[in-house]
C-alpha cells in the first residue's frame, strides 16, 4: 500500500495559526517566531514560513520594530508598503526632502473633509514637499493630515519621514492605506520642480493612509518620475 503523503510541516502549522488567531480580536498582537517556535516544538523557519503564509492572505500584517497583529475586516485588496524614506534606504540611498509649503488650512471642500473623517470647516495641516534620493529630485508630494490627530505637527522636522513621525511621536503608526495610481504627463510647473522635462510620463498616487483605529493620519497626492522611479508593492487578497 502507498503511502499516504503528509502536507510540509510549514502548511499544517498555517491552518493551526488560522485557528488560532482566528480567536483573537482585531489588531491583537501575536506572539513573537521564537515564542511560537517552542510553543509548536518547530524551527523558527517553519514558524515564519507559516506568518509568510498568513501575512500573503491578509490575516495578519507587520509594523517594522513593533511586531506582528491580527488583520482586521479584510477589503477586496490591501496594500502593505513602506514610508518612501525607507523605500529609499533600502535602495542604498540617501532620502531628504524640501519644504514647499506647511501650513494649518480650513477644510471646506465636502469631499476632503469626508475622506480626513473631519466635519466641513475643521482644520488640516498641508504639507507639500519635494521627495529625493542621493539630492534627486524624485517625487512632490501635496498632503493633508487632520489636525486633532496630530497637534503640533508642524512642530516637526517635517523633512523626515511623516510615518516615522506618527508611529514615535503620536504612536499612531500607519498600518493600512488606500491606493490609486494613474499615468501622468508632468506639466511645466511640476517639471520645473522635479528638474525634468515637460511631458515627462510619470505616475500620481493617490493615497489615504490609517492608523490601528482606522483613523485618517494623511490623505496625499504625490506625483513620482516615471523616468526616475520605480516602486515596489505586494497586494493581499
Amino acid at each position: 500500500m502507498a503511502r499516504t503523503s503528509r502536507k510540509p510541516k510549514h502548511v499544517e502549522l498555517s491552518e493551526k495559526l488560522t485557528n488560532r488567531f482566528a480567536k483573537l480580536k482585531p489588531h491583537s498582537q501575536i506572539p513573537s517566531a521564537r515564542q511560537l517556535s517552542s510553543t509548536y516544538g518547530v524551527s523558527t523557519m517553519t514558524i515564519r514560513q507559516a506568518l509568510s503564509s498568513l501575512q500573503s492572505d491578509g490575516l495578519i500584517y507587520t509594523i517594522p520594530g513593533s511586531g506582528t497583529y491580527v488583520s482586521g475586516e479584510k477589503l477586496s485588496k490591501r496594500l502593505v508598503f513602506v514610508s518612501f524614506s525607507e523605500e529609499i534606504r533600502e535602495k542604498g540611498m540617501k532620502p531628504s526632502s524640501k519644504i514647499l509649503k506647511a501650513e494649518r488650512v480650513e477644510v471646506t471642500n465636502k469631499k476632503l473633509a469626508n475622506i480626513l473623517q473631519i466635519p466641513v470647516g475643521d482644520a488640516a495641516y498641508r504639507i507639500m514637499r519635494v521627495r529625493l534620493a542621493d539630492g534627486l529630485p524624485l517625487a512632490i508630494e501635496d498632503t493633508f493630515v487632520p489636525c486633532d490627530n496630530a497637534p503640533g505637527l508642524l512642530d516637526q522636522d517635517l523633512k523626515t519621514s511623516l510615518y516615522e513621525i506618527f508611529k514615535n511621536v503620536y504612536e499612531k503608526p500607519v498600518v493600512r492605506a488606500d491606493s490609486a495610481v494613474s499615468p501622468i504627463l508632468l506639466d511645466k510647473q511640476q517639471a520645473g520642480i522635479l528638474k525634468a522635462p515637460v511631458n515627462t510620463p510619470s505616475l500620481m498616487f493617490t493615497l489615504t493612509a490609517f492608523d490601528m483605529r482606522g483613523r485618517t493620519m494623511e490623505h496625499c497626492v504625490s506625483i513620482k518620475r516615471g523616468d526616475k522611479y520605480d516602486f515596489k508593492f505586494s497586494i493581499q487578497a
